[in-house]
């Protein structure tokens, strides 16, 4: 299955392939994402509909840490192939960093495929 990604500023359109539902992941790379955002309700889930928006697949999620109204939260995503040649990675960076109070998003890759550990 395929789906059509449009970027932040909606200029852009890009195809993304999906694995069907309860498939494997083949066609997928896994990354950890790690954030900094403001400890409010709502604001995880800004973030998770920021990665489901451009196809990722949250695998899990942890609230590494909480003080002075902020939380460090780790994301394992699986995310799609683009059919186009298109940068995930980059796309999902800048689609967090949108999300209000978001700080120091960062993404690494995990080559092994393991989610969480």
């Amino acid at each position: 299955m395929s789906v059509m990604v449009r970027t932040v500023n909606e200029s852009e359109e890009h195809q993304v392939e999906h694995a069907p539902s309860g498939a494997s992941r083949a066609r997928s790379v896994h990354v950890v994402v790690a954030v900094s955002l403001p400890d409010r309700p709502g604001a995880l889930g800004a973030v998770a509909s920021r990665i489901g928006a451009v196809g990722g697949d949250i695998a899990d999620v942890v609230v590494a840490s909480r003080s002075r109204g902020f939380a460090d939260d780790v994301f394992h995503v699986d995310l799609p192939i683009a059919a186009d040649g298109l940068d995930l990675v980059g796309l999902v960076l800048d689609e967090i960093s949108q999300v209000d109070g978001v700080t120091a998003p960062s993404i690494s890759h995990r080559p092994d495929g393991n989610c969480c550990g």
